[in-house]
């Protein structure tokens, strides 16, 4: 009986820790998660090009304060990066909701610093209450793209940022918006479900969204990932038919909980694709857990 009561003190001891390491230290951990691409389409003369990704920061949510949000600017800072890009997910509700000032918000946004400048795209939370995001990132100096595109010039080459609508909110047409390509090409979606829908001839696509699922089991998978690929493009690096992704596991949390999966940014050198580095495709990722998702109706 006593090895009994002993068994299940120490079972509620370890559960009380990793619900704790999941709510209150994870989540407030920010890694650089760094990678090296080697992509079709793209400029030799552009080797090593360093871009920093971020998304889902969700600003009044958790932990993600003023504070917080200075620190992944500062953070994002060292890594010296030549393009920023911003994934989307801001979050305009709690934005709202948090009080938090959006004049020091955009003020802290103006601190990102790189070469080549800062590049941002809306998330499905950014559009209701209307204008908030939109207005903080205008304020900040940063572009928006939805459903257009920007050129950037490092080292006088040319590259095309292609920034792209929410999926969720838009019935989106990525031939029509891409168009013509003669240059090396990036296309930002904060959902990487329209990823099957990208052309050949980009060379990287960005995206953000899941969380990485947020709360990831090793050997088990996520118990929920809002895509209707699962685990497909749950996070990280994915080629498929020699089309590249990369979905970054993002800064927040809407559980309130991480489990190896901690708040990143994503620091991806770029390098021309040549027969010997070339990846046609990746293992597909496998989640064991049942994750049938569904976009809400109220998005549709």
């Amino acid at each position: 009986m006593k090895i009994v009561i002993k068994f299940v003190l120490i079972l509620l001891v370890l559960t009380g820790l990793v619900f704790f390491y999941a709510g209150y230290i994870e989540p407030n951990r920010i890694v650089i998660a760094r990678q090296t691409l080697f992509l079709p389409n793209w400029n030799e003369n552009l080797n090593g090009f360093k871009i920093a990704v971020i998304s889902d920061i969700h600003i009044g949510t958790g932990s993600i304060d003023l504070k917080k949000l200075n620190r992944i600017v500062q953070k994002t800072n060292t890594q010296n990066p030549d393009l920023i890009l911003l994934l989307g997910d801001f979050d305009a509700k709690y934005i709202q909701l948090s009080g938090i000032s959006v004049n020091q918000i955009s003020e802290t946004l103006k601190h990102f610093k790189s070469k080549y400048g800062v590049i941002a795209i809306l998330g499905n939370h950014d559009y209701k209450p209307e204008g908030i995001v939109k207005n903080i990132l205008k304020n900040a100096q940063i572009p928006v793209l939805e459903n257009e595109s920007i050129f950037i010039y490092p080292d006088r080459q040319k590259v095309k940022i292609i920034g792209f609508k929410d999926l969720w909110h838009y019935k989106l047409n990525p031939e029509k918006v891409i168009g013509h390509i003669e240059t090396p090409s990036i296309v930002l979606v904060h959902n990487p479900d329209i990823f099957p829908q990208i052309p050949d001839s980009i060379s990287l696509t960005l995206s953000g969204h899941t969380h990485g699922g947020e709360i990831y089991l090793p050997f088990i998978g996520a118990p929920f990932i809002p895509s209707k690929f699962n685990a497909k493009y749950r996070k990280g690096y994915v080629v498929e038919n020699n089309k590249h992704l990369y979905v970054t596991g993002g800064i927040g949390t809407l559980s309130g909980f991480r489990t190896f999966n901690p708040p990143e940014i994503v620091i991806l050198t770029i390098n021309k694709q040549t027969e010997r580095n070339k990846i046609v495709n990746t293992p597909v990722k496998k989640n064991y857990l049942n994750n049938r998702f569904v976009v809400p109706q109220s998005l549709k």
